[in-house]
């Protein structure tokens, strides 16, 4: 009977695990460099009472960098997505049968996962059951949260009741996200050397501090264990997190 029995299966060790280890990351940054600020602008353990403050600052730094990050690949993934449609069109597909086709399209073009896939995959579910293209795809419109895709959505809408020619207008769509999309890249082109600049600038600052922290303590000694030392150390850590916001947002450049 033993000889009979199947090995049992490796259990997998990706999946939701890794994910999860992924997004601590930030968390477990932030609190490194609450430590770092509590010691080199307090240089004692009762600051990290007030450099804890530092946490959802670099949280917020964090899910703002993802979030341009996803929109940016959701953008590129989108406009993909309706050169699909468009080519599904002009074989002589209907357009519920287009937007089916351009899901399987979507899966090979990127077979290691896809940020627009789920979004596709729920409308395409919804027209299965009867929901109105229309409605379904401005659902999806607004789950995407992209002005171009809402913009779409009003169109096909509008060429639904009129009788529109649906591959002119989303092959038009298209290429006004390509050529955005292009003028993205020449901009992310022209301001990579400033916004390594921008980042060299930001550790700086702490970099100094802690240089003069191990060669020259009693340089800055006066700084620590007094009221006024604490205040003004406080007051430079606010306004060295007010510049790092200010030069992000000068560096920022949408289109």
């Amino acid at each position: 009977m033993g000889k009979d029995r199947k090995p049992k299966k490796k259990r997998q060790t990706t999946g939701k695990w890794s994910i999860n280890i992924k997004n601590t990351v930030p968390y477990f940054q932030s609190v490194g460099l609450s430590a770092v600020i509590a010691f080199l602008f307090y240089r004692s353990i009762w600051g990290m009472a007030v450099a804890v403050a530092v946490i959802p600052f670099w949280l917020r730094l964090w899910k703002n960098e993802q979030a341009a990050k996803r929109k940016s690949v959701l953008l590129l993934e989108f406009k993909e997505y309706m050169m699909m449609i468009v080519a599904s069109l002009q074989t002589g597909y209907s357009l519920e049968r287009a937007i089916k086709q351009s899901e399987i399209e979507i899966k090979k073009l990127y077979p290691n996962g896809s940020v627009i896939l789920p979004y596709v995959h729920v409308m395409n579910q919804k027209i299965a059951m009867n929901i109105q293209l229309e409605k379904a795809f401005m659902d999806f419109a607004q789950a995407v949260n992209l002005e171009e895709a809402i913009s779409l959505a009003d169109i096909i809408s509008f060429a639904k009741r009129s009788g529109g020619d649906y591959g002119k207008n989303i092959r038009e769509t298209a290429i006004k996200i390509e050529e955005n999309l292009a003028i993205k890249q020449e901009i992310e082109t022209i301001t990579t050397e400033k916004r390594l600049e921008l980042k060299v600038m930001c550790v700086m600052p702490m970099g100094i501090l802690a240089y003069i922290t191990l060669t020259s303590s009693s340089f800055i000694a006066p700084l620590y264990g007094n009221i006024i030392g604490i205040t003004l150390m406080s007051v430079c850590l606010v306004a060295y997190g007010f510049l790092i916001m200010l030069g992000r947002r000068i560096i920022e450049i949408n289109v």
